[in-house]
């Protein structure tokens, strides 16, 4: 029994060692490939007593595949990976790993002005993001996100700008498997104020994306990164109380005979909406740029508007705006030097 027992133990012993021990990933959601002069830069710590390889892979604008190579970290050690000089043009990335207490963080350096950030690479994916940002003085310049996908399938994905305590506005866009789309606040929302976006929420079709919130003062002395945070879930609310964006339309008199066209260019921050608009066939001609300033009250607007004609000044007050999904229809009054001069309806559809 005790020989048999040993030659058990053998066998064990021996399968164990055949098992192989499983890869894992940390991702790169983010590198500046093509751009002289931004440097990236892989930092890998080993604090085992044993040497660890890994394997560096990275990819282009369009997902396809530029390099990937073994690196060794010495036992306690640390080695700083120069991601530009394996690819000068690399988008994206991730690093290939089995076992050892290894760390890994991507540190981003502008070469002129001097402003790096840094950040720890984590192997999380998830279907919906979280994109933070914070508002301090120094790294007020610019905000944008990058958002990778990690997988072999097409991401659909809708960015959500929130502030104020609402959705401020809304973006579809999709990323192709093993690449990122990355860009300022404006690419997907140019409507909106930058000081105004607090967070990007983006909820995809696949579960295999993840990315960073960036900002930066203008001469990226200052920079700031912050990895997205994987989210549970997430609900917009009813999108129907959304009323930011371009707005055109016209407005019709009680007066027989009397009506133009309106353009509304509005920008709605919890229950505020700010704004332009344009008017035509006013009796003062056409109107352009006209400050606007209103309430919402989930689908209803209320908003006002006042502007010079010569020596007079009138105003316009747009009210029991009714939204019926991209379209709003109401009444208006204009006073004329604070005393009634007309009235009738209004209509705007979203663009």
């Amino acid at each position: 029994m005790k020989q048999l027992r040993g030659v058990a133990g053998i066998i064990l012993i021996v399968l164990l060692m055949s098992i192989p021990v499983a890869a894992s990933e940390v991702y790169m959601p983010h590198l500046t490939g093509g751009v002289a002069v931004w440097g990236d830069y892989l930092t890998v710590d080993n604090t085992s007593l044993t040497s660890a390889t890994v394997t560096v892979v990275l990819y282009g604008d369009t997902g396809n595949l530029l390099y990937s190579g073994p690196h060794t970290i010495p036992a306690l050690g640390e080695s700083v990976i120069d991601l530009k000089l394996l690819s000068s043009v690399a988008q994206s990335g991730k690093v290939i790993y089995s076992g050892g207490n290894l760390n890994f963080r991507l540190s981003v350096l502008n070469l002129t002005a001097g402003g790096v950030a840094e950040f720890h690479l984590t192997g999380a994916q998830s279907f919906i993001l979280g994109f933070y940002f914070s508002d301090f003085a120094s790294v007020v310049d610019w905000k944008g996100i990058a958002l990778a996908n990690y997988g072999a399938t097409s991401a659909a994905v809708t960015l959500y700008a929130i502030g104020g305590g609402a959705v401020l506005g809304t973006a579809s866009i999709t990323v192709a498997p093993y690449s990122k789309t990355s860009g300022l606040h404006s690419t997907w929302f140019p409507s909106l104020a930058m000081n105004d976006v607090k967070k990007i929420i983006a909820v995809s079709s696949v579960g295999t994306v993840g990315g960073i919130a960036i900002a930066s003062n203008a001469a990226s002395s200052g920079i700031l990164f912050t990895a997205a945070v994987p989210i549970e879930s997430f609900s917009p609310g009813a999108q129907t109380g959304e009323f930011t964006g371009t707005w055109r339309g016209g407005w019709v008199s009680n007066a027989p005979g009397y009506s133009g066209d309106i353009v509304g260019r509005l920008v709605q921050t919890g229950s505020m909406v700010t704004g332009t608009a344009d008017v035509s066939n006013t009796d003062c001609g056409d109107v352009t740029e006209v400050p606007v300033t209103g309430t919402v009250n989930e689908d209803q607007i209320i908003f006002n508007a006042a502007y010079t004609c010569g020596r007079d000044v009138a105003t316009l007050a747009f009210t029991q705006g009714s939204r019926r999904g991209d379209t709003i229809s109401g009444t208006y009054q204009q006073n004329l030097n604070g005393s009634f001069y007309d009235s009738g309806t209004f209509w705007l559809t979203k663009d």
